[in-house]
């Protein structure tokens, strides 16, 4: 099973929503030379909170992950446009997934 990371923040006044996608969409190249990546999708809620949700094969790539992008320019764009102290990180190990689920609810 895959390994999900969560990444949430708000964004600094002023940004807008065209500023942080064309920053999020500019960490897909270097997310993609990563170890594990699988793939990775981000929106925002309705209280303006972005959540960034990022797909691994194991927790070790998506821990090694955030030390492998630190220095990259798309992540100091990035944390550029970010309120730093609204941020949150967790990283989660799949337990279901439609992948293995059938409709009578055995795992294939």
């Amino acid at each position: 099973m895959s390994v999900i990371e969560i990444v949430s923040w708000k964004a600094k006044s002023g940004v807008t929503d065209e500023e942080m996608v064309v920053a999020l969409a500019a960490m897909v190249p270097d997310l993609k030379t990563l170890p594990g990546f699988l793939y990775q999708s981000a929106g925002k809620d309705s209280q303006g909170r972005w959540v960034d949700v990022y797909y691994w094969d194991s927790v070790k790539n998506a821990h090694a992950s955030n030390e492998l992008m630190a220095d990259k320019a798309s992540l100091v764009t990035l944390l550029a446009l970010v309120e730093m102290d609204t941020i949150c990180m967790e990283v989660i190990e799949v337990q279901v997934s439609s992948d293995t689920v059938t409709l009578g609810g055995g795992e294939r």
